[in-house]
């Protein structure tokens, strides 16, 4: 039995020897790995309009006509934004002028998307419940 203390003493160093070099490993499989995602994402030069765009046209499966209204659209509602960032100091009163732009953009949208693709883009936005009639969220 007095050999048992002096084998875990032997064993304990290795097995935490080996821990380390295996999630040393892991990681240096995970970096390169993320390095090159980093690569591909910082190949891509895109706005906030742009990538916008990108997953409605993606996600939403538009037209061609659609996508140049849409376009259109977002651009003017980002202007917008940049201008209403601008003027406002007050964070509250910027909040209203962002959902008031917001309202604009929705009915707009209303006449651009069909039934379907309204309602995805409704999702996309995170606001599943608002009514475009009224600009009002559904309680």
């Amino acid at each position: 039995m007095a050999s048992y203390p002096n084998t875990m003493k032997r064993i304990i160093p290795f097995l935490i020897i080996l821990g380390l070099t295996v999630s040393t490993t892991q990681a240096q499989r995970l970096a390169e790995t993320d390095d090159e995602l980093d690569k591909k994402v910082l190949a891509i030069s895109l706005s906030g309009p742009q990538m916008a765009i990108l997953e409605m046209k993606r996600d939403l499966n538009l037209s061609e006509e659609q996508l140049k209204q849409v376009e259109l659209l977002h651009q003017e509602r980002y202007q917008l934004m940049t201008e209403a960032e601008l003027r406002q100091e007050d964070p509250i009163e910027l909040q209203r002028t962002y959902r008031e732009i917001q309202i604009q953009l929705d009915k707009v949208m209303a006449g651009i998307l069909n039934d379907k693709q309204l309602k995805q883009f409704l999702e996309l936005e995170g606001r599943q419940h608002v009514n475009m009639l009224t600009g009002k969220e559904e309680e």
